[in-house]
């Protein structure tokens, strides 16, 4: 059975929606029967020559991808592929059956198309809104939450991006302003300290600082486009 075009329309708006973190947009989807594959595509980038912007970028969308077959019904089962013969496939979304979705879920879902909140509000209310294994959304003071991940190759960036995204959406359904900060995570002494400094147990991958308080380059851009293979 293959998505309705409806169905389809859906998730591929939603993955749209995703904000971009890279040089350009780093995915593209297919749609197959009833599962979405997810391809990273590749751009060269001496400000990221080990492409985790790309990689969060990737997590973000997917975020998104997972929320919207949610949203028309389906249970999301998410694989992330070991398959070295087709390495820049990054995830594969399989709706293996019927579900519908619980409040929270839709209010993210719904929050992709709201604007940007104004409001301030304290980053431990934020970390609830995290559902992927393997990461943490970890609060290291007021206004600051840190996403950490238990390992450190391409599949926890992807999770780190995934989960930085709930938490951006759960703050823009709720009024309140956020901004993610990633740049400063290609520094290694500044991401070893960050480690030391708050006992993290695992590889931090992203900031969302919270509220009224705005770091210089922190945002991201949004993603105006999105490719689609079928």
């Amino acid at each position: 059975m293959r998505w309705s075009a409806a169905e389809a329309a859906e998730i591929v708006e939603a993955a749209r929606k995703a904000p971009v973190y890279s040089a350009g947009k780093p995915w593209v989807l297919e749609l197959h029967n009833r599962s979405v594959h997810l391809y990273e595509v590749a751009h060269r980038s001496l400000h990221d020559p080990l492409g985790m912007d790309r990689l969060l970028t990737c997590g973000a969308a997917l975020e998104h991808i997972v929320l919207a077959v949610r949203a028309i019904g389906w249970h999301a089962e998410v694989v992330f592929p070991a398959d070295h013969t087709n390495p820049d496939l990054i995830a594969v979304v399989r709706a293996d059956r019927r579900q519908p979705p619980d409040e929270k879920e839709l209010n993210q879902h719904l929050a992709a198309s709201l604007a940007e909140g104004t409001g301030d509000g304290e980053a431990r209310d934020l970390v609830s809104a995290n559902h992927w294994a393997g990461t943490e959304l970890h609060p290291v003071d007021d206004d600051t939450l840190v996403v950490v991940t238990v390992g450190d190759g391409r599949p926890d960036h992807v999770r780190g991006g995934a989960a930085l995204q709930a938490a951006v959406l759960a703050a823009r359904f709720g009024g309140l302003r956020v901004r993610p900060v990633i740049h400063l995570m290609h520094r290694q002494e500044w991401r070893a300290g960050l480690i030391e400094r708050h006992e993290l147990a695992g590889y931090p991958q992203a900031l969302l600082v919270v509220g009224a308080k705005d770091p210089d380059g922190a945002g991201p851009t949004a993603a105006s486009a999105g490719a689609v293979r079928s």
